[in-house]
Order: C-alpha cells, then structure tokens, then sequence
C-alpha cells in the first residue's frame, strides 16, 4: 500500500509518490502548454510543466490534509502514497463513522481552501479583469498588463479552478474520492455495518469510472489527448474501486473463519513411549519422499507435545534402541499454539511473524485438535469467496510454505488486528 518514490516526511508522516504520476503529469503539461503557446512561444511547454506540478501539489495538499486529520483522530498513519487516484496508506482504519467523515472531508476543505486564495492572488495580479463577463478578457489581459503578469495570472488562475475542480471533485460520492468515504460514514452510521458502507461507496466508485470512461469514448474523437486523459482516470478509478472491493471482502471472511473451520487432521499420533529405532522403521521410513509429516507425541491418553522427527539427526544411530521418543518431543506448552476459536487473522499473524510451517490448533482441554498451514487457510478463503482455487494450487502453496504475494494477507490480517484493539 505504501510504494511509490519517498520524497521527504511530514509531522512523521512519510511521502511517497506513485510512479503513474511521470504518465499524468507529462500529458498535463502538453495539454496545459497549449495555453501559453501565443503568450510565451518559446516557454509554453515550461508553462504547462510548472502548471502541472502546480496541479499535482494540489492533490497531494489534498492527501495530505487526509493524513493529518486522521492522525488527530487518532489513527495511525505512518505513510502517504500520492496517487492520482486514492493514495492514504493507514495502519488502522479509523473506529466510527464521524471520524471517517472528518478524514474524508478535510481534503475537499483544503482545496477551496487554496482556490480561494488562488483566485485572490489572480485578482491582485490582474484586478477586476478575471471578473469581466467579457469572454475575451482573458485574451486581452497581456496588452493591459503585460505578457509577464498576464502569464502568472493565468497560472494562478489555473491553481484555482485546479482546486475548485479537486475540491468539487472529490466530493463524488464513490470511492475512492473523498465523498466516496463521506458516503460510507454515512451507510455505515445508518446501517451500524461498516463493510455495508465500503461495499456501496466502492460500487458507486465503479459506475463512475465506467461513465468517465464511455465519456472518454465519446470525446476521443474530436480531442485525442483529452479522450486519452478521461480514460487513464477512469481505469485508475475502477481498479482503485475494485480494490477496496476485494480488501472489504477478504477482510470479511478472514473475521467469519475461525481456527477451528479452516484447520484439518493432518497429522499423526505416535506413541511417546517407543523407541527411536521403532519410530525411525516404523514411521520415517515408511514416509514418501519430500513428504514432511507432523507427528504428535501420546501416551496415557494424553497428547504430550510435537516430535521433532528431524532432530533424530544428531542422535547416534547404535542409540536408538535405548532412547525413547520422548527424547525428540518439545511439550505443548513450549511451542506456538491456538484454540479453536482464534479468529484466522489473528493465526496469519502469528505464522507471518513467526515463519511457522504450520500452527497447532488445541482443544479446551489441551489435546490437539487439528493442525492449519497456509494451503489450509487459502482454502478456507476459498470456500468463503468462492475464488475456484485448483486442488493443485493448494498443494504448491502447501509444499512453498508460502501465500500468494499478491493476496497481501499479512498486511491486511494486520491492519483487522489493529482494528480490533
């Protein structure tokens, strides 16, 4: 979620930049240097340039008020990526709708906030000119005030209705603009279910996109740049809003399995009380190759602990007959375990953190109740999101030890812990 290039901290807060911006902010600049191309023929393409950079300050005001808001709301933050389109990377989501209404609107304020101060400083430059109702006033601003003041008040002119246009904007209530979010606060506070909340303002955030970019269809025709300028924003938007799409229903289905529906009985008991030499003929080697077996150790009844069947290594092979299997089992009580009821995230943390093959899963009484590796839980993910995941898939995520990169399970499971504290 972070990404991006750092270019400096504020207050804390690390700024990224998302590399899209190299794409955005050179066809800004051509768009915008055809503007000053009779004021400044030479330097018209420099004037869009610093009219874009100008343009990308504004959204990235924009985000960073978002940041800054959230942290007085007492949400952590550690970093902003500033994307063209969404861009605040939070650790923790903020706990009642109010405070998601406050983040989201800080930004839109920010902007008029600084287009009023734009069209002030355009109107000290250029006085009541900018306020002809005259369509040419604009047009015939260099021969009263000249080519110079005439170019910086089209520039400051150009920084406020930027901001006026972003401030506006980001006001549509679809995600991920800022009303996209006052739209969640607002089914969230009506519903008492924030996922209800993320689920319509990310639906809404994806028929915008589509209406931009059949928009964009209609106007390539007749303006090749700007068609091309509409559909970049609207294939930003949807994949942005798909993305909230699929992080709140991960998100919901990591809270609906618990340990005990995604753990299996993949694992063998064994008798604590044979000896090494039976457990090595009896059990290793009867095992296929690169099979990895987990052995449980029992005895009277009891489950004692996990046999470290590797660690039958270091021990003399001519002493396997008089050591026990007891000699290779760590207690229950001196490894990494959990109840049945432990939330799924909560056991992805723990493997993440821990680089566990697998976690034990104990029963109320402290027998073994089930073992669950990654291949478990990606099924039981599965099953809930019907993703249609190949058999053999799992198998390899099994034997890798490994999630998907792409799923991002250990940041998400992260920031739900965060969450429920």
């Amino acid at each position: 979620m972070r990404g991006g290039i750092r270019i400096g901290s504020i207050f804390g807060i690390s700024l990224y930049v998302d590399s899209s911006w190299f794409l955005v902010l050179t066809i800004l600049a051509i768009l915008l240097g055809n503007a000053y191309a009779k004021l400044s023929p030479s330097f018209s393409l420099g004037y869009g340039v610093i009219t874009a950079i100008l343009f990308f300050l504004s959204i990235a005001f924009n985000k960073i008020a978002h940041a800054l808001m959230a942290k007085l709301r007492g949400v952590e933050i550690n970093a902003v990526n500033i994307q063209f389109i969404g861009g605040a990377s939070t650790e923790q989501e903020a706990k009642d709708p109010f405070s998601v209404f406050s983040i989201a609107i800080s930004g839109p304020l920010v902007s008029l906030v600084l287009s009023v101060i734009g069209f002030t400083i355009a109107w000290l430059i250029a006085g009541d000119s900018l306020l002809s109702s005259n369509p040419k006033a604009i047009e015939n601003l260099p021969t009263s005030i000249g080519n110079i003041r005439a170019i910086w008040a089209i520039i400051t002119l150009y920084f406020a209705q930027i901001n006026l246009f972003i401030g506006v904007f980001s006001l549509i209530p679809a995600l991920p603009f800022a009303g996209g979010h006052i739209l969640k606060a607002a089914i969230w506070k009506l519903t008492g279910d924030r996922f209800t909340g993320i689920r319509w303002a990310a639906r809404s955030g994806q028929v915008v996109s589509v209406i931009i970019m059949i928009y964009a269809g209609l106007v390539f025709a007749s303006n090749l740049l700007f068609g091309i300028f509409f559909l970049l924003l609207g294939w930003l938007l949807f994949g942005n809003a798909g993305s909230y799409l699929y992080i709140n229903n991960l998100q919901q289905a990591l809270l609906a399995i618990n340990a005990e529906s995604a753990m299996t009985r993949d694992f063998r008991l064994v008798d604590a009380d044979i000896s090494l030499r039976d457990f090595a003929d009896k059990f290793l080697l009867m095992e296929e190759k690169d099979a990895n077996p987990i052995y449980i150790a029992s005895a009277n009844g009891r489950d004692r602990g996990l046999v470290s069947s590797e660690a039958i290594r270091h021990i003399d092979s001519h002493e396997w007959e008089a050591k026990s299997l007891q000699t290779l089992v760590t207690p229950l009580d001196e490894i990494d375990t959990v109840d049945l009821k432990a939330p799924i995230f909560n056991v992805i943390s723990l493997m993440e953190q821990k680089q566990l093959r697998y976690v034990i899963v104990r029963s109320p009484v402290g027998s073994v109740a089930g073992v669950i590796d990654r291949g478990d839980i990606i099924k039981a993910l599965d099953g809930k999101l019907l993703w249609r995941i190949p058999s053999e898939f799992i198998k390899q995520i099994k034997t890798d030890g490994k999630f998907p990169p792409n799923l991002r399970l250990s940041e998400i499971c992260e920031q739900l812990i965060q969450n429920e504290k």
